[in-house]
């Protein structure tokens, strides 16, 4: 009897023993989470006030980090390299970030008003020209003088033409007004790629409900403004498209939502607009359900081990399993939303053109 309580003590911290090394083993063996690595690195990216107006991407596999994008300077390419490096699990960082300053529009020049046209200079007036009874009186001869005088007449002077004499004779012409002047030209203003946009959610967003190409209202949060100038005012209106919605199973799968910002409102037009996409996931379901179904394994058949040695092992591993398989079975994954008045920083990926 005492022997057999020993054996009994024994046994128990051995089990106790082996669950411990089990829980570490697993831990070791569990490969990086690619997702979780990506989230990390994108928060941290987030956190920095350069860092987040830029279009870096970050992409993941097998804990290789690599970056893509633009950013403005070697400083701040250097920095998203040391923020994906710090992240948990993250076994090397290829960093291919591209460094692309920013296209600012010029404004065009106004337009000066045409100069009036001078107003034409009156034309000379010609001195009136003598008539006929005029140069015959003047070539009369006198009454003591021979008759044979008078018998020879001056030529008369031909007179001037109807219509030179009108010309000389009409008042001058009116000056002619000036032309108005022209309307100003509408003025085209380019918002460079890499400007974040912030847009508050009017429409609410959930992956149980919603599918991939449903578009949502939204208005700019913050005045997208060039230089001094301010483009697009706040409360502008903004339409999100959703581009992936996925939804967890009761066994496998993550909660995911992923949108982009396509169309902005300026004035009276709507302009397209090409973006970055923003996501939100959950929990991941298919981690949780393996280590829930395989600890209820290995306990199971450890307390088997212990009451019916080989055979009770593998009743208890079966056991277990089960158990652990129901449990999971019968809850579902976590869902994602994106509520209404949510704000989202979208960063634009090509310049966009606004007439003003």
């Amino acid at each position: 009897m005492r022997y057999s309580r020993m054996w009994l003590i024994a046994s128990t911290f051995s089990v106790l023993f082996l669950l411990s090394g089990c829980s570490k083993y697993l831990d070791m063996v569990q490969p990086a989470n690619d997702e979780a690595i990506k989230t990390d690195i994108q928060s941290k990216l987030f956190a920095d006030s350069s860092l987040k107006q830029r279009d870096i991407r970050v992409d993941s596999e097998k804990g290789v980090v690599t970056l893509t994008g633009t950013v403005q300077s070697d400083l701040e390419k250097a920095a998203a390299e040391n923020f994906a490096a710090q992240a948990k699990g993250v076994k090397k960082v290829v960093n291919q970030l591209t460094i692309a300053p920013s296209a600012m529009a010029a404004a065009p020049q106004a337009t000066e008003p045409a100069a009036a046209p001078a107003a034409p200079e009156p034309a000379p007036v010609a001195p009136p020209k003598p008539t006929r009874h005029a140069a015959r009186a003047r070539h009369t001869p006198p009454a003591s003088e021979p008759a044979a005088a008078e018998a020879v007449e001056p030529i008369p002077a031909a007179p001037a033409p109807v219509a030179k004499a009108a010309a000389e004779t009409a008042p001058a012409a009116a000056p002619t007004p000036p032309a108005p002047p022209k309307p100003p030209e509408p003025e085209r203003i380019t918002i460079p790629a890499g400007t974040v946009v912030t847009v508050r959610m009017i429409d609410a967003i959930d992956s149980s409900s919603h599918r991939p190409g449903e578009e949502f209202a939204a208005n700019l949060d913050t005045a997208v403004v060039v230089g001094e100038r301010v483009v697009i005012r706040r409360g502008a209106d903004a339409r999100v498209r959703l581009i992936v919605a996925s939804s967890a199973g009761r066994m496998t799968g993550r909660s995911e939502l992923t949108v982009e910002l396509v169309g902005l409102a300026a004035g009276a037009q709507t302009y397209a607009v090409e973006s970055s996409a923003v996501q939100k996931q959950g929990a991941s379901r298919g981690t949780r359900t393996a280590q829930t179904v395989g600890g209820g394994a290995v306990l199971g058949g450890l307390i088997g081990a212990i009451a019916g040695h080989g055979k009770g092992a593998a009743i208890g591993s079966v056991v277990g399993a089960g158990a652990g398989t129901a449990v999971q079975g019968a809850t579902k994954g976590q869902q994602i939303q994106i509520p209404a008045e949510t704000k989202l920083d979208f960063t634009l990926k090509s310049p966009l053109t606004v007439t003003m």
